[in-house]
């Protein structure tokens, strides 16, 4: 996220490092999980849930939730607070400062480490039945824990795919991958990048969408899928200084070297990929299917996504958000009977397809969606969902990663904008992260 953009994150990546940034030890958020019958029934009392809604699908999703609920459970009431997206970490940290939060809130999974570690959220364990994980898409299930006890509990995702210009392709004889296993590799990625470019059919042949400080966490898919690591097993000390992550630092800075991407699309840019895309300056986008919507309104050209690339791995970005209940909650058991009713089966279902989301549960993944808008493009989004890694997740969801997700940003941008080398990159990527970790 970015500067004015809105994404289905809900605020800009840059507000959302300013908001961590004023986290203090009393902080809150998260969690939710949920059967596949989607709630007892026999609730009672009222409770407050502090979220944000930057779509009408969003807000119509939410609704529907807290109108359902309320539905199987006549005798509960949920007061749905839906803020603006710049303002939910500030507005939560200040009533959990002042001990007076909401019973439940809305976080990204990055985040859920940090705020579980310092007592704000509420262990689900007691509330569950123990087996609910083997429910969820398993890096998702890893996001929520910390010191392997579910602090929140998986909502829904999204994830990155290649969106690509169909006019441009037919015109080059370009065929895009049908099949997760057929995505292409970074090799047959950059010969299509350098076909296109040989061409004259775009100005740029592609962008990946990495911008702002806050979104450099997404440059990890591509460590990942060449079989790297940012730390290492239990996620104490960096690992990022070797080849493997040398190597991809250095295949990334290659796309600025040869003009194969916008000098404007590095990490600390404001540029709107998107829009780029849609005026046909680029004529693919490593994207996120939150941008959806934008295109169905913006762009005149025909478009498609095929899947995330590959190297010796699979592996695409980790978005989306988990419900779950403070510390504050006065009834942290019908706050958990809620959690669990709106991550059920049938309730997650109706709100991605509402919100136009990603769901997490494994058996929705597998079964699909019935989404009415671009449901063709969706199903792509859906099953590269499956590849996010357990590790990454695991990784992005320590106490700390939004101090390393900084360093990153820092160093990546030299590397991108600078000319630094890859070696000198990971070193300090290293040495900086090894600081934050205590090491």
């Amino acid at each position: 996220m970015r500067e004015s953009r809105k994404t289905s994150r809900g605020w800009t990546r840059r507000e959302f490092l300013a908001a961590s940034a004023r986290v203090g030890a009393g902080l809150a958020v998260l969690g939710g999980c949920g059967g596949a019958g989607g709630g007892a029934g026999s609730g009672s009392g009222q409770l407050t849930f502090q979220t944000w809604a930057s779509t009408s699908g969003e807000k119509k999703g939410f609704h529907g939730l807290v109108e359902r609920f309320e539905k199987k459970n006549p005798n509960a009431s949920v007061h749905l607070e839906i803020v603006p997206g710049d303002q939910q970490y500030e507005k939560l940290d200040t009533r959990l400062a002042a001990g007076s939060g909401p019973d439940l809130a809305r976080m990204q999974y990055q985040a859920i480490g940090r705020y579980s570690s310092q007592g704000a959220l509420v262990d689900l364990s007691d509330y569950l039945n123990g087996d609910e994980g083997s429910a969820f898409t398993p890096a998702f299930w890893q996001a929520v824990q910390y010191e392997d006890k579910p602090y929140a509990l998986p909502h829904h995702t999204d994830t990155f795919a290649v969106f690509y210009n169909t006019g441009i392709f037919d015109k080059l004889g370009i065929e895009v991958p049908k099949s997760l296993e057929q995505s292409w590799t970074w090799d047959e990625f950059i010969q299509v990048a350098k076909q296109i470019k040989d061409k004259g059919a775009a100005k740029y042949p592609f962008a990946m969408n990495w911008q702002t400080a806050g979104a450099a966490y997404r440059w990890m898919s591509f460590l990942f899928q060449h079989g790297g690591q940012l730390l290492n097993e239990n996620l104490s000390a960096p690992a990022i200084d070797d080849s493997a992550g040398i190597e991809t630092i250095a295949w990334n800075q290659s796309w600025f070297q040869d003009n194969l991407v916008p000098p404007s699309t590095s990490i600390k840019s404001q540029e709107l990929i998107e829009s780029l895309f849609a005026n046909e300056t680029i004529a693919m986008m490593l994207q996120g299917d939150w941008l959806i919507p934008y295109l169905v309104d913006n762009m005149k050209a025909d478009w498609g996504v095929t899947y995330m690339i590959r190297d010796v791995e699979m592996a695409s970005d980790m978005g989306g958000n988990a419900v779950g209940v403070t510390r504050d909650s006065d009834n942290p058991e019908l706050a958990a009977e809620f959690v669990k009713f709106i991550a059920s089966e049938k309730q997650m279902t109706q709100f991605c397809v509402d919100a136009q989301f990603i769901p997490v549960r494994k058996s929705l993944v597998e079964r699909g969606l019935d989404y009415t808008m671009r449901p063709k493009e969706m199903a792509v989004f859906v099953e590269q969902s499956k590849t996010v890694p357990e590790t990454m997740a695991a990784e992005q969801t320590i106490p700390k990663f939004n101090e390393i997700n900084q360093v990153l940003a820092d160093e990546l941008e030299l590397a991108f904008k600078s000319g630094q080398s890859p070696e000198t990159t990971a070193k300090n990527i290293a040495n900086e992260s090894k600081d934050i970790l205590g090491g």
